[in-house]
Formats: C-alpha cells, structure tokens, sequence
C-alpha cells in the first residue's frame, strides 16, 4: 500500500477531454464525519485546482516505482502549456467518478466533502516565512484543504 507523504501521487479532477492532474505530497488518509476520507492540499495557482474546485470528484492515483520519473513533469509543469500525459506516454482511464490511468496500482475516486483555504494567521510564522520567499517551492498563496470521502479503493 502507498504511504502518503512518502510516496508521490497524482490528483485528477475533471471529465474526459477535459481534466487535468498534478503531483501531491502534502496530504493523508484518515477518517471525518464518520467517513473514510482522503485529505489533500492543493495551491490555488495550480492548473488543477479549478478542475478540483468546479467538480464533485477527485482521484488519487499511486505508481509503481518505475514511474516515479513522471512527477518531473506533473510536479513541475503546467497542464496550461503542456499536455502532461502525452509528455509522459500514461494511459488515461475513466471511471464510474472521475479520471485516472492505467498504470496506477492504487487508486483512491473521492467524492469531495470540504475545500477550504488555510488561513495565514494560523500558519507557523517560519512556515509562512515559505510561503512569503520566492525561492522556495511553496511561494505564494497559502494551500487549499481539499476532503474527499473516499467511495472506492481500486488496488492492482
């Protein structure tokens, strides 16, 4: 089983044709309201973060160690300029809810509960010390909280 916060993931939101995933790490597996949940944390200059926001669902897809070479472009590259998954030769897959691909071993199709920005004044002043330094990888707005009831588990 993937280990969130170790293992690097793709979040997907959207429908076929038109949809569009990026690389996660900050994120967890836990329970809410009596309810499995996915938890994820997505900045609102992503791309996909208008594809999470305007859709009911959301997947999170895990790989095989031998596709870890991916997230040199979902991670870094905009789905505005460039098309990630041809760039990357992955097999896009639609499910019952949502978008994922093939070659995923794990995948978690969530329904979205909750999105929320985190607020600055209840952020570590040397975390948003990050968020405020444009040489670091977090710079800008502060991070959307994106909850998702997790309504399938496909392990391959």
């Amino acid at each position: 089983m993937a280990v969130v916060g170790k293992d690097l993931a793709l979040i997907t939101a959207g429908v076929p044709g038109y949809n569009n995933s990026m690389t996660i790490l900050y994120g967890g597996i836990g329970k809410l309201w009596y309810k499995d949940v996915y938890f994820a944390f997505v900045k609102p200059e992503r791309y996909t973060y208008e594809f999470i926001k305007n859709n009911d669902y959301f997947t999170v897809s895990y790989f095989p160690d031998e596709y870890n070479h991916i997230h040199e472009i979902f991670g870094y590259q905009s789905g505005r300029d460039l098309d990630k998954v041809k760039e990357t030769g992955l097999t896009p897959e639609v499910l019952h809810h949502g978008m994922a691909f093939k070659e995923a071993n794990e995948i978690f199709v969530c329904k979205k509960m909750y999105m929320k920005q985190m607020d600055p004044d209840f952020i570590p002043p040397e975390v948003m010390a990050m968020y405020n330094d444009p040489k670091n990888l977090i710079y800008g707005q502060t991070h959307y909280l994106v909850v998702g009831e997790v309504e399938e588990l496909i392990q391959r």
